[in-house]
């Protein structure tokens, strides 16, 4: 086990690298600089700007610069944002983005899991067929008509929920609804598929024979098995969703790290896309990493390889 877990984390320094090295040369070819949106900047004040954010550098020293910087955790400081370093940006961000994708992810396993279990026993009757038009309906509405929606009605029109903003429990639950909602809808109907293949192996045609009770066939033997993609699908999910994202954000107020994100893309603000992307690549691959230990802990047929 622990040879396996020293490989995982060679392989993921390994992207890690990679992925910092092509978004940095990436970010340079792209025509344009992080001052081409300034239109009133005199070229002498740009001079230097460049100077300053040492960007007059030749590349190769750039480059070197930056890794160095990035051993030590330096994410380095923002070129639009005078004076705010990208460390302290995520770090006042990320846990705003994290608790609202800790509630819905909640929001997802809680729900999303039992209903895809209902509907897989119920194959063929009436909960099977609500759960799967709830589910449709979930997956084919995006998240920020979601949103809207729930802002509207639940907030504008009648005043249950806040307009917007994180001031006490109930503003949570718009935006965990409208981030968690695809999601949701997804296990379900993940889940449920899952099951019923799972339900018509010989395995648990057996157990059935042998007159085990039904609640034990699920839950022991079928659920276990069955949630093996469900876990595959959540490890990704739960990356994306903790990180934040910059629709349903924007529309409930929320001061996560979507914002950031989207708005260093728009400013090409060089730093501040370079460490949101690395921050987001590295919660991503310790999610695959933690799924594959997931899988062991779920299926004792799976063994981690050294």
């Amino acid at each position: 086990m622990l040879r396996y877990i020293l490989k995982r984390l060679l392989s993921m320094l390994l992207t890690l690298f990679l992925l910092a090295t092509a978004v940095f040369f990436l970010l340079r070819f792209i025509p344009g600089s992080p001052f081409t949106r300034e239109r009133t900047l005199s070229p002498e004040i740009e001079a230097l700007l460049r100077e300053k954010y040492n960007m007059d550098a030749p590349l190769w020293q750039q480059y070197l610069d930056y890794m160095g910087d990035l051993l030590h955790l330096d994410l380095g400081t923002s070129i639009q944002m005078l004076g705010v370093r990208v460390n302290d940006m995520i770090r006042n961000a990320f846990p705003v983005s994290a608790a609202l994708g800790f509630w819905a992810i909640l929001l997802v396993i809680v729900i999303g899991i039992p209903l895809g279990v209902l509907a897989a026993l119920k194959r063929g009757r009436w909960p099977d067929y609500l759960i799967s038009f709830l589910t449709t309906l979930g997956i084919a509405v995006p998240s920020f008509v979601i949103g809207s929606f729930i802002l509207y009605v639940f907030g504008e029109r009648l005043g249950w929920l806040p307009p917007g903003g994180l001031y006490g429990w109930r503003s949570y639950i718009g935006p965990v609804l409208a981030l968690g909602g695809f999601s949701m809808a997804f296990v379900t109907r993940l889940t449920r598929s899952s099951m019923l293949d799972v339900t018509s192996m010989d395995y648990i045609r057996t157990a059935r024979a042998n007159g085990l009770p039904r609640g034990r066939i699920v839950f022991r033997h079928a659920l276990k098995n069955a949630l093996i993609p469900v876990v595959t699908y959540l490890g990704s999910t739960f990356a994306a969703i903790i990180t934040g994202s910059f629709v349903v954000e924007k529309i409930f107020a929320v001061p996560g790290m979507g914002k950031y994100f989207v708005e260093s893309i728009n400013n090409r603000d060089y730093t501040v896309i370079m460490g949101t992307t690395l921050f987001f690549a590295a919660l991503y691959v310790v999610m695959v990493f933690l799924v594959d230990v997931a899988y062991a802990l779920i299926d004792p047929r799976i063994k981690l390889q050294d």
